[in-house]
């Protein structure tokens, strides 16, 4: 037996009327769509900053910080370039106040191991120790 969907048994118009159409045209060729596919992320370097102002060189440090800061806001609002720029700087204020702090060290280890820190010490007391100095 067959299964109809026609209520009354009857063959419905539709048969009638598109079972002998063409069929339908060929849909028009589309192009490859190329995704936006943005940049990786840069490394926006904030957690190296917030060390090395706390342990290094403060004012360098917080140059870092600063534009640690702006690189993940930057990226995400499409701006990857300027992003990127950002990264860069933070890195180098970063590492600028690394290196300072290396050298402060190294100036003062220099200082104490040849017998010049004491003297160097004595003299700034002398010199300018007074608060009368005016």
């Amino acid at each position: 037996m067959e299964y109809r969907n026609d209520p009354e048994g009857q063959d419905s118009r539709y048969e009638e009327n598109y079972s002998s159409t063409t069929p339908p045209p060929p849909l028009p060729p589309q192009e490859q769509q190329e995704y936006d596919i943005p940049p990786l992320k840069p490394g926006n370097w904030l957690w190296q900053s917030i060390l090395a102002t706390l342990f290094c060189c403060m004012p360098f440090g917080v140059a870092g910080i600063i534009y640690a800061v702006k690189v993940d806001s930057l990226y995400f609002n499409g701006k990857y370039e300027e992003s990127e720029r950002m990264a860069r700087k933070a890195k180098m204020w970063t590492l600028i106040s690394v290196g300072a702090a290396l050298l402060y060290w190294i100036l003062w280890i220099i200082m104490f191991a040849t017998g010049n820190l004491p003297e160097y010490m004595e003299n700034i007391i002398e010199n300018n120790a007074s608060g009368y100095n005016f």
